[in-house]
């Protein structure tokens, strides 16, 4: 599953007002094959959350892979969208991984940045 282009392709319907997606057993392409590639659609998928201006509600589950590079990219650009997103006012984000996937300051940039959101569930 490549889970920027599923995101990406329901995120361009053009009425979505509210996403709730569950992943299970997510199987990330490798980044090493093509690392430019991933980089273009990890930012791809940054931007179009923060410029998705229908989007109310994003409730996102992920149970992921143990490739902890993949999983901490798409968590960080999904995080990062919802940061600079100015209609999101519900998000939540559950992650069942071996490691982290949070980048360092991630989480404090999107608490200091958004002053849309009145829901906020990290799990």
């Amino acid at each position: 599953v490549d889970l920027c282009l599923v995101i990406l392709q329901l995120l361009n319907l053009p009425l979505i007002k509210v996403l709730h997606l569950l992943i299970e057993c997510l199987t990330l392409i490798d980044d090493s094959t093509n690392s430019i590639l991933h980089t273009d659609k990890y930012s791809e998928l940054e931007t179009c959350i923060a410029m998705n201006s229908t989007l109310l509600e994003m409730k996102l589950q992920f149970k992921m892979n143990n490739n902890p590079i993949a999983n901490q990219k798409i968590v960080t650009n999904v995080i990062n969208g919802v940061t600079k997103n100015k209609t999101i006012t519900s998000f939540s984000l559950e992650v069942d991984a071996d490691s982290s996937p949070l980048s360092e300051g991630t989480i404090e940039h999107l608490l200091k940045e958004n002053h849309t959101l009145q829901t906020l569930k990290l799990n």
